[in-house]
């Protein structure tokens, strides 16, 4: 009897062991899933408090930033359309407002995450470097405040030189980074606002400029001396009487080309003011033409360069 009740015992060891083996992969597996959902807990919550915020902040500033050049740009762009600012100057701009937008945005950055004081000095450092780099825009803004301070810009429809450039003409505006200047040739030149400050400028109270005309007619017949001549003089004689040439002196008169019957000149009258007004250029030809009906002529205005 005691026999069997050993072997009964020895019987159910196995069958505890194996109890016990399934406990403990259980547990094991208890602790493996506790694990794993802690570290998700801990993952969220360090992305929350530690990484949210500044996540936010910079999707912020990289937003404001973003804004900021696409309003910097349109206004170029308005400004570029009203012919206030060349394109080759709207692009430089933005260039230098892109690269100052930019470096202060990343070392505002850094010194938010660190900060280190070091960042101060290396975001003053930075601008000025930029700053020297462009230092023509930044001179010619700096100008132009001057110039209003002093009150030295020229209105509009002012008639000046600048003799050391070899420019004459008449100014069509003044603004923020250049004077607009309209030459006796008819171009427009863009003189940066620093040159007007720096450069000896002239205000011209009378400008003369140049009518040229294209002028084909018959050659008159004369008794005696040269008919080309002759009629040289009496197209000078005309306009002076006439009183269309400032000065009738200064009458230029050149022969392109003649044959036996008909002769092609280019005259040249000096008139009042930085350009020919259309009615002096209508007095002119339509004078010209009456005074010379008898020899059939042709006239044409030339475009001088």
């Amino acid at each position: 009897m005691k026999h069997l009740d050993e072997q009964s015992t020895e019987d159910s060891l196995p069958d505890r062991g194996c109890h016990q083996d399934v406990v403990a992969n259980e547990t094991t597996q208890t602790l493996t899933v506790d694990n794993v959902t802690s570290l998700i807990g801990q993952a969220a919550g360090f992305i929350k408090t530690q990484l949210l915020t500044p996540l936010i902040q910079l999707s912020i500033v990289f937003v404001v930033v973003y804004l900021f050049l696409r309003i910097v740009r349109s206004i170029l762009l308005r400004l570029q359309k009203r012919d206030l600012v060349s394109s080759t100057l709207a692009e430089q701009i933005y260039r230098l407002v892109s690269l100052v937008t930019y470096t202060v945005t990343i070392i505002t950055l850094i010194y938010m995450f660190t900060s280190a004081r070091e960042v101060i000095y290396v975001l003053i450092v930075a601008l000025a470097a930029i700053l020297l780099a462009n230092w023509s825009i930044i001179a010619d803004i700096s100008a132009y405040y001057i110039m209003l301070a002093f009150r030295q810009t020229h209105r509009a429809a002012t008639l000046i030189e600048l003799p050391r450039l070899g420019i004459k003409g008449k100014i069509i505006g003044t603004g923020l980074f250049h004077t607009r200047i309209r030459t006796l040739s008819g171009k427009i030149v863009y003189i940066p606002n620093h040159v007007m400050l720096s450069e000896p400028v002239a205000q011209l109270a009378n400008v003369q400029s140049t009518v040229a005309l294209e002028v084909e007619l018959n050659i008159p017949k004369v008794e005696k001396g040269n008919p080309i001549e002759q009629l040289e003089r009496n197209i000078k004689s005309i306009l002076g009487e006439a009183r269309l040439a400032t000065r009738p002196q200064d009458i230029t008169i050149l022969v392109l080309s003649a044959d036996n019957n008909r002769v092609k000149l280019e005259i040249h009258v000096p008139v009042m003011g930085a350009e020919p007004r259309p009615a002096t250029i209508n007095n002119i030809i339509s004078t010209l033409m009456d005074e010379l009906e008898e020899l059939s002529p042709s006239i044409r205005l030339k475009q001088l360069v």
